[in-house]
């Protein structure tokens, strides 16, 4: 079994980034969806690999300050990559450029465009985990700055033999 943490618009806290790191325990690798893409790099210490996308609050381009952030495989498309891992074909995204501020069906069906078991976003700072037909669809909220009077969260997903389940972790 593959433990992935998932982590969205933690802008700029580290504190919230150690507090996952912490609250996930061990995990085979982290992606990050956006809203510091930067921040992730404090993920990197961790050991593990680290997948991230760009979102609004990143500039929405590689410029040569964010250029190093962003592995060379993804350079051309940080604001959204699809994942090969565990046997499942994971899209991550920021979300901002899907409009999900008014739902996040568009995600669902980008998801099933790209062949996806699961498709990864934030921007809303709102956690979610639900089903789109056979996408499983997630939005770990914000470890930072949560809203609508949510708790700060993040989530860990699970893949084993291609099947994908998260849950969402709330921090206390």
């Amino acid at each position: 079994m593959i433990r992935i943490g998932v982590i969205s618009d933690t802008h700029g806290s580290l504190a919230a980034l150690d507090a996952c790191i912490r609250a996930a325990g061990e995990v085979d690798c982290w992606f990050h969806l956006g809203d510091y893409a930067s921040d992730a790099k404090r993920l990197e210490r961790t050991g593990k690999p680290v997948y991230r996308v760009l979102g609004n609050c990143d500039g929405g381009f590689v410029s040569s300050l964010t250029e190093a952030t962003f592995p060379e495989k993804q350079k051309e498309i940080c604001t959204e990559a699809v994942v090969n891992i565990g046997g499942a074909r994971i899209l991550l995204c920021h979300g901002h450029t899907m409009g999900v501020d008014l739902g996040s069906w568009s995600i669902g069906y980008r998801a099933e465009e790209l062949c996806c078991s699961a498709a990864l976003y934030g921007h809303t700072h709102i956690a979610e985990l639900s089903a789109f037909g056979k996408v499983l669809k997630l939005n770990p909220g914000s470890p930072s700055r949560p809203r609508a009077g949510r708790k700060p969260s993040f989530a860990v997903m699970e893949i084993e033999n291609g099947d994908v389940n998260a849950g969402i972790k709330i921090l206390s």
